[in-house]
């Protein structure tokens, strides 16, 4: 999980400074996707900055507005990160205070002089009786305020310090391969579907290259794709942008899909050549679909499925049984409502970029770090017009092209009353003009038929 956002209400500016600081290094580490991905901002489509600004929040473990994201499967996308812990340490003190004004105190009247200094009580005294107030000032008996500096004090306080300890080092986690199922049917063009499982296929992927892992990719809808491979980091952007590029297309055949992936599995690990095939695989096998299919192959219990469903809508009840039976044969299923999911909000993170310069200069660290001088400021000011994109006016759902007739939601399909009631009102007509067809004029030069009656003229 990601630290949380410090209370600074109370903070000192160096402590603020400090923390603006700190955000701003965590949001240009954030954004080292774009380094994996090969391509500069100016390159990019809107469209993939909006996803990679997704996998960027997954992977930070952020919130995604309008997602809840389970645990699992947060576990799945976020780098193992360091566990600390927040301690309090007291330490007793001494420290000299000096007061702000100086302490009154009530003494006898020194001086004739001090007069104006005499105490309220006999002030009233000379109003009341002025002979006894003056018996009394003969006599030492009036008092006066006189303003006394005490000087320097000591005084014992506790100092509290909170210190972040780790618990326990980052968890090394030791898997060898990742291979990951996309479904890309037409299915999963509504409710955000495809917009969210890239960003979670890339959050994922990238977190196994950072592991080191082998990576293996294959996209499916009624046909089974080709498979990409990424056996090394520097074949990463390859497969970015391949992930990036597809689009939906055709119905959803989970059944050959799973099919051929147990089958480049038992080929990875040998299955057969001296390993037998119920033994644990080393092969991470990730699933995200709709799970809108009717039969599922069944799935050898020594490989790791992590099944991702993703909903948008009601199900139809004949995908129910392969959906049970791919939910019983996961590891992890996790299921996912990406109907309210909004992009992350860009204003603070665009604010904060703003701010990068006024707290100190660019380019102080960069020697230190072994980076050119202006570096920082190109990625500053790349960043920014990454958000301005990111920024620009998405396409309306009713920019696209009109949906077939009779499809409705959750069945991959869409419906329209309106259409529905135009084309039936047609068929109406069609059917009335055959039944009832309407009576041709009467040829021009001959007379109407019937009888010719005159009026007469009065």
């Amino acid at each position: 999980m990601a630290d949380p956002v410090p209370d600074l209400a109370g903070a000192s500016p160096a402590a603020r400074a400090a923390a603006l600081q700190a955000d701003l290094e965590a949001l240009y580490r954030s954004w080292g996707i774009l380094d994996l991905v090969g391509e500069t901002v100016d390159t990019l489509p809107p469209e993939w900055l909006r996803i990679l600004n997704i996998a960027r929040t997954l992977r930070e473990g952020l919130p995604l507005p309008g997602v809840d994201l389970p645990e699992p499967t947060r576990r799945l996308v976020q780098p193992a990160r360091p566990e600390y812990q927040v301690i309090e340490r007291r330490e007793r003190k001494h420290r000299i205070v000096y007061p702000v004004q100086p302490d009154t105190r009530i003494q006898p009247l020194r001086h004739i002089e001090d007069l104006p200094q005499v105490t309220m009580p006999d002030l009233l005294m000379r109003d009341l009786d002025p002979a006894i107030f003056e018996f009394r000032l003969l006599s030492g008996d009036i008092n006066a305020l006189y303003h006394v500096d005490p000087g320097p004090a000591e005084e014992d306080y506790d100092e509290i310090r909170e210190e972040r300890v780790l618990v326990s080092p980052p968890a090394g986690r030791r898997r060898q391969r990742v291979y990951v199922l996309l479904d890309v049917s037409n299915s999963m063009r509504e409710a955000n579907k495809l917009l969210f499982a890239k960003a979670l296929v890339l959050a994922y992927l990238i977190t196994a290259c950072e592991e080191r892992a082998q990576l293996f990719f294959r996209t499916f809808a009624n046909r089974v794709h080709p498979r990409t491979d990424c056996l090394e980091p520097a074949a990463f952007p390859a497969l970015a942008r391949r992930i990036l590029q597809v689009t939906p297309d055709g119905s959803t055949d989970i059944r050959a899909a799973l099919a051929a992936a147990v089958g480049d599995i038992a080929d990875l690990d040998g299955v057969g050549r001296g390993r037998d095939a119920f033994e644990t695989s080393p092969t991470e096998l990730l699933l995200i679909s709709d799970c809108e299919s009717y039969a599922v192959p069944s799935i050898p219990r020594g490989i790791r499925l992590h099944t991702i469903h993703l909903s948008g809508g009601p199900m139809a009840k004949s995908y129910a049984a392969g959906f049970e039976q791919i939910r019983e044969a996961s590891t992890t299923f996790a299921e996912i409502d990406t109907t309210r999911l909004v992009m992350p909000g860009l204003t603070r993170e665009r604010w904060l970029l703003q701010q990068d310069g006024r707290l100190g200069p660019l380019d102080a660290d960069a020697a230190e770090a072994g980076r050119r001088p202006g570096d920082r400021l190109e990625r500053r000011n790349a960043l920014l017009r990454a958000y301005e994109r990111m920024a620009e006016r998405q396409p309306a759902q009713g920019d696209r092209a009109p949906a077939p007739l009779l499809r409705a939601p959750g069945f991959g399909l869409q419906f329209s009353l309106r259409r529905l009631l135009r084309r039936y009102a047609a068929v109406l007509h069609r059917l009335r003009r055959q039944l009832f067809p309407r009576r041709r004029p009467a040829p021009g030069g001959l007379a109407p038929a019937g009888p010719v009656t005159f009026r007469p003229r009065r």
